[in-house]
């Protein structure tokens, strides 16, 4: 997996993570569009509000046998950098596999459709969190110096995200 140098510990390994692969993995698709993954999830009204760093009102309903529930992304900036690196991994390996992001989950090969005005947007979003990453609600819950290698890492990928 080409994201497997970042994810794991400050990307992708958070209950956000987790909750983000659950709502891929429940669109039972093989083929979707970044854009319709930003409106399922609520991030299209968040980011035109401009307000990624205290979060928002996002998340997914997710079907279960015991009827639907609301998953709510309680951090829409760690969020949308685990998105913007599984994006990158169907950017440079043309899909993503669920097994690879949580191995808990069965094999399942996603694409991901992503405009280049879709990833131009990712794009400014992490390169904004890298430049004030302490400024963002997670700094409260994740230790400074992890925040400033985090930083590190979202510019890294939005700098591949071309």
């Amino acid at each position: 997996m080409y994201i497997s140098k970042w994810w794991g510990y400050l990307i992708g390994g958070s209950d956000d993570s987790l909750a983000l692969i659950d709502y891929l993995e429940q669109l039972d698709l093989t083929d979707v569009t970044l854009n319709q993954i930003l409106k399922d999830l609520g991030f299209d009204i968040l980011l035109s509000e401009g307000d990624l760093k205290t979060g928002g009102n996002i998340g997914f309903d997710r079907r279960s046998a015991n009827g639907t529930f609301r998953v709510e992304l309680d951090i829409a900036c760690g969020a949308l950098i685990d998105l913007s690196a599984i994006v990158l991994e169907c950017l440079k390996t043309g899909y993503v596999d669920l097994h690879d992001l949580d191995e808990t989950r069965q094999p399942c090969k996603l694409y991901i459709d992503a405009s280049e005005e879709k990833r131009n947007l990712l794009r400014e979003e992490l390169n904004k969190f890298s430049r004030n990453p302490l400024s963002y609600n997670l700094a409260e819950l994740v230790p400074t110096d992890d925040m400033r290698e985090l930083a590190e890492k979202a510019k890294m990928i939005a700098d591949e995200l071309l």
